[in-house]
């Protein structure tokens, strides 16, 4: 389907011709929070026509969402715009600020794609290719993927291609518009009613790298192949990527109770690359986000105290059956961790 996305920088669009030259449209709704000055200014109208003239539309908003109140002031300022409209496209949120990516959380995201599905919406993402394979990762792979990528071959990546920003379709006469090629059809999808992918029961590999305080950064380590860690030195930061679906973790400090949970695998990144301060770490909490459309798998891990046993193995943040919803004993240093998804 040959698709364009638009806004108030393409102006007032002839919608009657336009609609000769498109199969779909994808419609800026606005960027950042729910504030009347933050809509785009020309959404109202440019939904309006497309439901004038029967234009399959959906839309998308700029994002900044670095925590919970922005996560959710945007999807209000989402649900308001589209409020009772029907959309034959999803609803995208737009990843691409240069601000917004040292502090990505992908946690915020997938609860913005539950309440915008919870309204009755398809939810997507958007991004360019560096974005998603860089920072997105497989941490949203549940949502449909818009991706750019401006060249001359598309790798597959999504089930939309934003190839670029240059193209022209009569009509729509305010400058350069986004051209797209749609390789699924989302109006036939969305008016069925959303279709049950079939459940796969896939594996996923999970990555861990432990610092402690004698040896600093230690190499990767892969689901239970080793351990993380030494008998012989606390760990003070810990972090963690998954080949699919999405995992968050927190630390437990000794002395400063638990930290914020993070989602990130950087240790360049103290905001959201990995777990800890610097302090010994006495506790750890993982919980693994299963891809839709797979068997549900869980974080199982365990942690050793330095020059002690492992405790038993914990699954995610479960407290039923014995567990305690972390690994660890609040006050005892831990020096080995394993985890793996199961």
């Amino acid at each position: 389907m040959k698709v364009v996305d638009v806004s108030t920088w393409q102006g007032k669009i002839n919608w009657d011709e336009a609609k000769k030259h498109v199969d779909g449209v994808i419609i800026r709704c606005g960027f950042g929070d729910d504030i009347g000055s933050q809509d785009d200014e020309q959404f109202l109208r440019n939904i309006s026509e497309c439901e004038r003239l029967g234009i399959p539309h959906g839309v998308y908003l700029y994002s900044y969402a670095t925590n919970e109140v922005h996560m959710q002031s945007e999807v209000n300022h989402i649900l308001r715009l589209i409020k009772g409209r029907k959309l034959q496209f999803p609803v995208y949120v737009d990843l691409e600020d240069k601000m917004l990516r040292p502090y990505f959380n992908a946690d915020l995201f997938i609860r913005m794609g539950d309440q915008i599905e919870k309204a009755g919406y398809w939810f997507g993402v958007y991004a360019n290719l560096d974005w998603f394979r860089n920072t997105i990762r497989n941490s949203l792979d549940r949502f449909t993927r818009w991706v750019a990528q401006y060249n001359n071959s598309f790798d597959s990546y999504g089930d939309m291609w934003q190839y670029t920003s240059q193209g022209t379709v009569p009509g729509i006469g305010s400058g350069n518009v986004d051209m797209n090629e749609c390789y699924r059809d989302f109006p036939e999808e969305i008016a069925g009613g959303k279709v049950e992918k079939p459940i796969v029961n896939k594996n996923f590999d999970v990555f861990i790298r432990v610092r402690t305080q004698r040896h600093g950064w230690l190499p990767e380590v892969k689901n239970l192949e080793d351990f993380a860690g030494y008998e012989d030195s606390p760990i003070t930061d810990i972090t963690i990527k998954v080949s699919g679906g999405s995992v968050k973790y927190r630390v437990h400090v000794i002395g400063a109770g638990w930290l914020p949970y993070v989602t990130g695998y950087n240790i360049n990144d103290h905001v959201n690359g990995y777990g800890g301060n610097g302090k010994p770490i006495d506790a750890i909490e993982v919980y693994f986000y299963t891809p839709d459309g797979c068997v549900p798998k869980r974080a199982k891990y365990r942690v050793a105290p330095c020059g002690g046993s492992y405790y038993p193995y914990q699954y995610d943040n479960e407290t039923e059956n014995g567990q305690d919803g972390y690994a660890g004993a609040f006050g005892v240093k831990i020096g080995k961790v394993q985890l793996c998804i199961e």
